[in-house]
């Protein structure tokens, strides 16, 4: 499937994998998309992050390296089996501690660079996040639990991590869309919004 661009606004979409996207189709969003380990299983995504060896190795192997940016936290072997696609593979900043982390901080960062374009093309861009079911009462889980390198845990507790806060703070000149679950550390940021729809 083709995508489509709105002249106009370009929408950089950061996708987490908790349930409350699970009736989402990823493949409709107009926009850039950022997306995070086995999401791949599901649809493209035009960066790809991952964080754990199991992960990144059933990555590696599918080959999703050869029609995305993939980014991996560490450099997992070193062998001639994997040479190729760790020569194709990029890190992100191993001060993240999570792959949502890496990839609203990567999407911002390409979102700003069209606000500094002396030509306003697009002339408005935004981070949108969705997948992020920040909970503290154990209530949602990861659309992909109980899956091949997905232990299932019950009724995990999430919580957005401090350097994925700092995100906000160090961009406040981009606006960024939560779409779901609201965090209550979001209220203090006055470039985030919550959405419950589609735009």
């Amino acid at each position: 499937m083709e995508k489509v661009y709105r002249w106009w606004f370009l929408i950089h979409w950061v996708i987490g994998n908790g349930e409350s996207r699970k009736n989402i189709d990823i493949s409709k969003l107009e926009g850039i998309t950022y997306g995070c380990n086995a999401i791949y299983r599901d649809y493209f995504t035009d960066f790809l992050f991952c964080k754990d060896k199991g992960i990144s190795n059933e990555v590696t192997f599918a080959k999703c390296w050869q029609d995305r940016r993939v980014y991996f936290q560490h450099r997992w072997r070193n062998d001639s089996e994997v040479r190729e696609a760790y020569n194709r593979i990029c890190y992100w900043d191993k001060d993240y501690p999570d792959c949502g982390t890496a990839a609203l901080r990567t999407a911002t960062v390409n979102a700003c660079k069209y606000l500094n374009d002396e030509w306003k093309y697009p002339e408005k861009t935004e981070v949108h996040m969705i997948g992020f079911d920040y909970d503290r009462t154990g209530k949602h889980n990861n659309i992909y639990k109980g899956s091949n390198n997905y232990p299932l845990k019950q009724n995990p507790k999430t919580f957005p991590s401090k350097e994925f806060l700092e995100t906000f703070k160090l961009y406040p000149q981009m606006n960024f869309v939560q779409y779901g679950n609201w965090a209550d550390e979001l209220n203090e940021y006055e470039n985030v919004r919550l959405a419950w729809y589609f735009v």
